[in-house]
């Protein structure tokens, strides 16, 4: 699709107070009352997507967990409302954004928690501008808390789609750049990234570079698109809810600004054909190796996996989380200044 612009977006759906009903950690849960607060979470970043669609978008990103079930996702005392809640909020967030997807006719990515017979995974989904699923991509890197309920991926998949060919991570997958690369290598020239935490900016832009992709994070602070040639298009940095746009050109992106020398001396003009035929397969074996050199500097182990450790870091973690609870100061909070749009 030589010259053929498109319209990429990210939302940013920022930190919202929960009621202590909704938090599993405090004496007065209740899932009644952690439902629809589930609920109101994807209605409030669904109204963002639907304000980005009034505009004529043609991707919109979303970020992570959609349903806002951080706290059940730890809470280990009674794994039941975790895997309760991922499946009522899963299959009402993909019905729900189909439904914006079809009425703007655009594709939205969309993240949340899925279970799927006995496992549990961090879904990132593709609506296409139909309403219907294009794929799924399924979080490959998992913080360690993340895994005593959730079951990683194993594959970095690319869609089709009628604007080019796009990939998924989810928060923590952009720590390692074979993520971004993997994605690029099946093909992808769009990376879509719902996340959490807010990747610092030098990161974003390097992922995109890297890649050689149109680079798009969704958060609670600091949404961003990034060009192939490592320039931030739109960001939503300061606001606490909105959404930020960018027209692009998928295949002129790569072209420029050329270097001179690289043109001459290779007769390619593109920057991404360059870097796809000049790699080195040859030379990376190491990037599949188990035990590489460079652990042999630490100890085996070191990981808080076993149950025990696990248990032990559980009673911690809850004792914290209920200090928060009783207004008391916690070892740590999220900082979400930015979000808010604070100084």
């Amino acid at each position: 699709m030589p010259g053929n612009k498109v319209v990429l977006a990210t939302t940013q759906w920022g930190y919202h107070e929960a009621p202590a009903e909704t938090n599993p950690y405090a004496d007065v849960f209740s899932l009644d009352a952690a439902r629809q607060w589930s609920r109101k979470q994807i209605e409030g970043a669904l109204e963002l997507v639907g304000r980005v669609g009034e505009g004529n978008a043609d991707l919109v990103v979303m970020g992570e967990d959609v349903a806002g079930l951080g706290y059940p996702l730890t809470y280990l005392d009674d794994p039941s409302i975790f895997r309760t809640l991922a499946g009522e909020t899963a299959a009402l967030a993909l019905e729900a954004v189909g439904e914006v997807a079809k009425k703007h006719s655009m594709h939205v990515v969309a993240c949340f928690f899925e279970p799927d017979g006995e496992h549990i995974y961090n879904t990132a989904a593709l609506v296409g501008r139909d309403g219907r699923l294009l794929g799924r991509y399924h979080k490959v890197h998992l913080p360690v808390y993340e895994t005593w309920f959730v079951t990683p991926g194993d594959s970095f998949p690319a869609f089709e789609t009628d604007i080019g060919v796009m990939a998924m991570l989810i928060c923590y997958d952009d720590m390692w750049c074979e993520s971004s690369a993997a994605c690029a290598l099946s093909g992808a020239r769009i990376i879509c990234h719902p996340s959490a935490y807010s990747p610092p900016e030098y990161r974003v832009r390097t992922r995109s570079m890297d890649a050689q992709v149109f680079y798009i994070t969704a958060t609670r602070a600091g949404s961003r698109i990034c060009a192939p040639d490592a320039t931030i298009l739109a960001d939503c940095s300061g606001k606490a809810d909105g959404f930020a746009t960018a027209e692009v050109d998928l295949e002129k992106a790569s072209l420029g600004p050329e270097n001179f020398w690289e043109y001459l001396y290779s007769g390619i003009r593109n920057h991404r054909e360059r870097h796809l035929k000049l790699r080195r397969p040859d030379a990376y074996g190491r990037l599949l190796d188990d035990h590489p050199p460079a652990l042999n500097a630490y100890p085996p182990g070191g990981l808080r996996t076993t149950p025990q450790a696990i248990r032990e870091v559980y009673e911690r973690q809850k004792e914290d989380y209920r200090r928060g609870l009783r207004g008391e100061e916690q070892h740590y909070t999220w900082d979400w200044s930015e979000a808010k749009g604070e100084e």
